[in-house]
């Protein structure tokens, strides 16, 4: 039986079910849920703020993209009826306001180069940049925190230095001289690698199933042809490594030298722990959140900076179909390149986000 006493001293602990305020409280059913609808809220707006400014510079760049379309040789009459087609000779509002309704049926155009649909070019070269993307990504990841952690675990001697140098190099030179060094030296000079286009279905008899010409080789079960993709990847993917290496090395050597002054890093190896296993599962761990929130950047300028690169090396892809529309301002590729580019970036930021509080449980809890 219990009295007044027991009740006054007995704590009361909040309900982790009611979402109460303390520690191993539970947060309320409808807080992520509104969490998650503002996010895609925020999605739907940076997307919608990027077109928008892109439409409107577009439509004020000196260039008749009628008189483009028509031809040069083409009359008054014959430019104003290919304004009226493309709906041109409309008011902005009217035309900004079409677009947008245009958007949400997936409509994006027609492309004044190819007289196609932009949602079925933009289908069709999304693709091998995709896969260039993908590679170099991948790439950078692993060779950049790899270096990053020897760097700060060996600070002074010859690999440091080495290190030092390769961040230096790929930091100095823009990525458009280093992938005409790589044609110059590897490609015309030694004759090891091609120098631009990529893999040729016809060739091999391949179809084109996804567009990634690795993974069709390997669905065709075609050896020769794998070995002719790798090929054509290996300039374009270093050349975007390569300028973008000095981040991923300098950002992974300063945070997990940090990590390695800490009291716990002393902690664990007065216990006798491995050095592996405190660096790997310890330091590295704790050293991940900056270091994947810089990744998820460079994924986005990697989206957006194969242009220069698909131009050097003549690469098939989003990148080369958005220089060849900016080259004739071609509006509807434009746009159409950009809401593809601006919605993928914001989704990666979301990714990486989602994978930092998923390392680290105090971002968690901070939200």
């Amino acid at each position: 039986m219990t009295n007044d006493a027991t009740l006054q001293k007995s704590p009361v602990r909040p309900s982790r079910r009611a979402g109460g305020s303390g520690p191993g409280a539970r947060p309320a059913r409808g807080g992520w849920l509104r969490r998650l609808a503002t996010r895609i809220l925020w999605i739907f707006v940076v997307v919608w703020a990027a077109v928008s400014l892109t439409f409107v510079l577009g439509r004020v760049v000196p260039a008749d993209p009628a008189r483009l379309a028509a031809g040069l040789n083409a009359g008054p009459e014959q430019v104003a009826e290919v304004r009226r087609q493309l709906g041109l000779d409309l008011p902005l509002w009217d035309q900004y306001l079409n677009y947008l309704g245009g958007i949400l049926r997936l409509d994006l155009g027609d492309s004044i180069q190819s007289r196609q649909p932009v949602l079925q070019d933009i289908l069709y070269f999304l693709p091998p940049t995709l896969e260039l993307v993908f590679i170099a990504a991948f790439t950078y990841a692993v060779i950049g925190v790899s270096l990053g952690v020897v760097w700060a675990l060996l600070p002074d001697g010859f690999r440091s230095k080495l290190i030092n140098v390769i961040s230096v190099i790929g930091a100095a030179l823009p990525v458009f001289w280093i992938g005409l060094l790589l044609q110059l030296a590897v490609a015309s000079g030694l004759g090891w690698l091609p120098v631009s286009g990529t893999l040729d279905y016809g060739d091999y008899g391949l179809a084109r199933i996804t567009g990634f010409t690795v993974l069709d080789s390997l669905l065709g079960g075609n050896t020769y042809a794998l070995g002719d993709a790798i090929a054509h990847l290996i300039l374009p993917v270093t050349a975007l490594v390569v300028s973008q290496l000095g981040i991923a090395l300098r950002l992974t050597r300063t945070t997990v030298s940090a990590e390695l002054k800490k009291p716990y890093v002393r902690t664990a190896r007065a216990r006798g722990e491995s050095e592996g296993k405190v660096v790997i599962v310890d330091v590295l761990r704790n050293s991940l959140a900056p270091v994947i929130t810089m990744l998820g950047l460079q994924f986005g300028w990697l989206l957006g900076g194969t242009i220069i690169v698909e131009v050097v090396f003549s690469w098939p892809g989003l990148g080369l179909y958005a220089f060849n529309a900016f080259r004739t301002f071609d509006y509807n590729p434009i746009l159409g390149i950009t809401l593809v580019i601006t919605a993928t970036f914001v989704i990666v930021n979301e990714l990486t986000d989602q994978i930092i509080r998923w390392l680290d449980p105090r971002v968690k809890e901070l939200a």
